[in-house]
């Protein structure tokens, strides 16, 4: 089906959050509706087609095309509120998946038989790809790649690890993947960010920015990149020197130089909260109704001393933002069990109606990483 709006590959990074109404101008027209002929990977909304609009070739075009073309009733919608999707509501009610953790240590002597540790997923659209830290007793952290078609069943590429690093994240700029990581583990000071155009060989570092813990980068314009990450480290809290991160952001124009924002996204919280110690990991989604941030906070656990849960926060613009609820979005596991004891990092995406989550942890008290067991969950919202 021919569609009215201009093609522009880029167009929803700058459009409106609601209703985009496509490009005013172009070469290319939109074409969608899918077909027969094509495998179902393509059967997505996601997936678009072009052609010129005098193209004449019809035959080639009804066989090419891509993306499913869905219709409602405006009348009806309006009558029952179907299709608008409150993100915040799911956010705050995460499901684990029954057969945690998803994603185990790796065989004895393999360069990740001792521990995981924080990582990332990406969309690739007809598979995840999952990059981790790994690491052998006592060693350096390695980077390394695992990949599934589901979420929940994940393989090991068989070339890892990678590469020396550690707090990877990884998303798609046009058609060049772009992986953000900590280089110190690989005797590189700061953030590095290496390109691939196939998300498993990757181009030599370079490094973009000075600080580097838990870096995480939305593209949200075609040229606007935001860098969120944590920063800290020990201060004096009632005459005892105690360990304090808290979450920032820079910003940037292309994703590569980068100018830091004073102030951190959010505020801990209170005396006595679950968040009052630290903020870490902060993993940000652009969705229709605004950013949406998950986050890990530390505070002490029920008399078990601290430990990293998961929160929530909303934000209009990607820069000023207020927590969605006073308690975590996602807790620690019971005493004893594979995620009972603290969580280290997680990472979400949205797709098909619900947030997808994955999230590492161990059964003990957060200590030198490469010592802990550290392994990968999986879950969705309800």
């Amino acid at each position: 089906e021919w569609c009215a709006d201009w093609y522009d590959p880029d167009y929803y990074l700058t459009s409106p959050l609601v209703d985009p109404p496509g490009p005013q101008t172009g070469r290319y027209k939109v074409v969608r509706g899918g077909s027969w002929f094509r495998h179902g990977k393509y059967a997505r909304s996601a997936y678009r087609h072009y052609y010129h609009p005098e193209y004449t070739d019809y035959v080639t075009a009804y066989i090419q095309d891509w993306g499913c073309r869905l219709v409602i009733n405006l009348g009806e919608e309006e009558k029952t509120g179907a299709g608008k999707i409150n993100y915040t509501h799911l956010a705050r009610n995460l499901v684990r998946h029954p057969n945690n953790p998803v994603l185990k240590v790796g065989a004895k002597g393999s360069w990740n038989d001792q521990t995981l540790g924080c990582f990332t997923v990406l969309d690739a659209g007809e598979k995840f790809l999952l990059y981790t830290e790994g690491a052998q007793f006592g060693k350096r952290k390695n980077l390394g790649l695992a990949t599934s078609l589901d979420g929940i069943h994940w393989s090991w590429y068989e070339k890892n690890p990678l590469f020396g690093g550690s707090m990877p994240y990884a998303i798609k700029v046009g058609d060049t993947f772009r992986l953000y990581y900590a280089g110190g583990h690989a005797g590189l000071q700061g953030m590095q960010m290496r390109t691939s155009k196939d998300g498993f060989r990757w181009s030599e570092p370079m490094r973009v920015y000075e600080d580097h813990a838990d870096p995480k980068v939305v593209r949200v314009a075609e040229n606007k990149f935001y860098l969120y990450y944590c920063d800290g480290g020990k201060v004096t809290k009632d005459g005892k020197q105690v360990w304090e991160f808290k979450n920032y952001m820079a910003v940037s124009e292309d994703g590569i130089k980068w100018k830091k924002l004073p102030d951190p996204v959010l505020p801990l919280g209170p005396k006595g909260s679950w968040d009052e110690h630290s903020h870490a990991c902060p993993c940000v989604l652009k969705l229709p109704d605004g950013f949406h941030m998950f986050y890990l906070g530390s505070g002490t656990y029920k008399g078990r001393g601290p430990a990293w849960r998961v929160g929530h926060a909303t934000s209009p613009d990607g820069l000023k933002w207020t927590r969605s609820g006073d308690e975590p979005v996602l807790d620690i596991g019971k005493a004893g069990e594979w995620d009972g004891g603290t969580f280290l990092s997680i990472s979400v995406i949205f797709r098909d109606g619900k947030f997808h989550f994955g999230y590492a942890a161990d059964p003990g008290a957060h200590d030198d990483e490469t010592k802990m067991s550290i392994q990968i969950g999986y879950g969705t919202s309800k």
